[in-house]
């Protein structure tokens, strides 16, 4: 496998956000997906929140295949040793981190909970019967939105604890999972998607995330796998529209991208004549790739 160097990234300091962070601590995040491992420190400062640096390093292929029935981790060692190379050249022989789980793993569902019933358990509820695996086997989680409406998350328990043990066998803390396409959806979020029609692709390697807004609110949010090609734009563009559509406004929509691969999404859009913008960018020398390229990022900007 090649390894190329990892790059750095400093930033100025960023609006903070509801994270659990000491003045003056790093945090670190870890993200992962088929292509790359990506080590980002953010530090709580009095001003906000502030983004240290970002280092990434190619995975080879087959090395981690997103799914959410089978470990991902085809070869634990391999990544092992690219994390160690990370956090050598991070400095760091030991930290708290929060690990960014790739899109493709997970179902996911916008779900509106009956008055009178808790949000996690009407989640587990209608979640349970479409999972491939069995329901006693899932963590399921909720994203409160507007309203009593929440963002239902359903993750496999060992897809998860086979990414904590190569984490662990780093010398690193686990402090918090999360699932890719809900953190890029809660960075737009936080953003604002105004009182138009808004759609935003959140792109993993493998999959992506399509959520819909009308009127301010969040209307679909669908998720599909990734069919590489020179077709993809196009398809992509179709779900964009239907997903609008499905949200009450399908008319040139305002379309918001970020994950890898969004670069070229973007300028195949714009000429088509769509109306697509990248969802956040970042300012500093040295960023690894495009900092939309990055669906977790907006939350340390």
């Amino acid at each position: 496998m090649d390894s190329p160097a990892a790059t750095r990234a400093d930033h100025t300091p960023a609006p903070a956000y509801n994270g659990v962070v000491g003045l003056g601590r790093s945090r670190v995040l870890l993200a992962f997906d088929a292509g790359s491992l990506c080590l980002a420190r953010l530090t709580r400062t009095l001003s906000g929140q502030r983004l240290e640096g970002v280092l990434r390093e190619a995975l080879g292929h087959g090395e981690l295949l997103p799914t959410p029935l089978e470990p991902n981790l085809r070869d634990p060692d391999t990544l092992r040793d690219a994390l160690g190379r990370l956090l050598a050249e991070a400095g760091l022989a030991s930290a708290s981190a929060t690990l960014i789980l790739p899109d493709g793993i997970a179902r996911v569902a916008l779900l509106d909970p009956p008055a009178g019933t808790g949000a996690l358990s009407f989640a587990r509820f209608r979640l349970s019967a479409s999972l491939p695996f069995p329901a006693s086997e899932a963590i399921v989680d909720v994203l409160p939105l507007e309203g009593r409406r929440v963002l239902a998350v359903a993750v496999r328990r060992s897809v998860v604890e086979a990414y904590e043990a190569v984490v662990r066998a780093c010398g690193l803390e686990v402090e918090r999972v999360l699932l890719a396409s809900v953190v890029g959806f809660e960075a737009l979020r936080r953003l604002g998607a105004g009182r138009s029609s808004t759609v935003d692709v959140i792109l993993g390697d493998v999959a992506y995330s399509v959520a819909a807004w009308n009127e301010g609110q969040l209307r679909v949010f669908r998720s599909r796998r990734r069919d590489p090609g020179p077709s993809e734009a196009a398809r992509l563009r179709e779900e964009i529209l239907r997903s609008a559509a499905l949200a009450g406004d399908g008319i040139a929509p305002r379309v918001r991208v970020v994950g890898p691969g969004s670069g070229s999404l973007l300028r195949e859009l714009q000429g088509l004549g769509d109306t697509a913008e990248p969802g956040w960018q970042a300012s500093g020398e040295a960023m690894p790739v495009e900092a939309a390229e990055l669906p977790w990022l907006g939350l340390g900007l």
